[in-house]
């Protein structure tokens, strides 16, 4: 097995025995509900003032964005060994390759037929899941040089 694949594994298994993150999970899910509701309701309320659709999703997207960084940093992960400006520009990168894959599954549904506010919601699906790793372990973890770099430091 190689290494890549071991440590996907060993992620796995954390993530589903480890009581701490289940419960940051579950809060995770609950501000990303919250979320949802201001992400979706932006992009609705551009679309309905004709906003072009890859303006209205980015309109939307960074103000859904902003918010679940405020809440994960105060209300789920805790995490302030790192200063707030290093995690908001890991945070940045993350929701930029997000917002990229967003972008591409709107246009890719839409162009399949999907209605746009579908399309919405199937790119927030497809993005929860990395969306979390990405924040516990890279934004409010160690960071991602730290992290590429191989010092194995654990978010706690």
């Amino acid at each position: 097995m190689s290494r890549r694949r071991r440590s996907a594994k060993s992620l796995l298994k954390t993530v589903v025995a480890d009581p701490l993150v289940r419960r940051q999970f579950a809060r995770y899910l609950i501000i990303g509900a919250t979320v949802f509701c201001v992400d979706v309701s932006t992009f609705a309320l551009c679309v309905s003032h004709r906003m072009l659709l890859p303006l209205a999703s980015t309109t939307a997207y960074f103000t859904g964005t902003t918010t679940h960084f405020l809440l994960n940093r105060y209300a789920n992960f805790r995490r302030f060994d790192r200063a707030i400006h290093d995690q908001a520009r890991t945070f940045a990168i993350i929701i930029g390759v997000q917002w990229l894959l967003t972008l591409a599954i709107i246009s890719t549904l839409v162009g399949f037929g999907v209605v746009p506010i579908a399309a919405r919601i199937a790119a927030i699906a497809l993005n929860l899941p990395l969306g979390f790793l990405a924040n516990r372990y890279l934004t409010f973890g160690i960071g991602i040089i730290p992290r590429v770099m191989g010092l194995r430091k654990a978010a706690k």
